[in-house]
């Protein structure tokens, strides 16, 4: 992922971005959750996750690639997983 100090570009943009296969995508963590709350949006208004799954996947793909956050993240998730279970 880019940098923090990179300008968050605009939903528009970085759908334009992402969806060109050809290119290799530097998102900050910013524009990576953009993504995610846009995805959230989508739930929100009653669209099917089934229908947008293939979407949410790559944005998910994407967000990956922010190490530390991720990582972060992911003992957050493992650690109320291990409380709950």
């Amino acid at each position: 992922m880019g940098g923090m100090d990179k300008e968050c570009r605009p939903l528009w943009r970085l759908f334009s971005l992402i969806h060109d296969s050809k290119k290799s995508v530097q998102l900050t963590c910013e524009e990576c959750i953009a993504l995610l709350d846009y995805d959230t949006g989508l739930l929100a208004t009653g669209i099917a996750l089934d229908e947008i799954r293939p979407s949410v996947n790559h944005h998910l793909s994407l967000f990956s690639e922010c190490p530390v956050r991720f990582g972060t993240w992911l003992e957050n998730l493992e650690r109320d997983t291990e409380s709950s279970g």
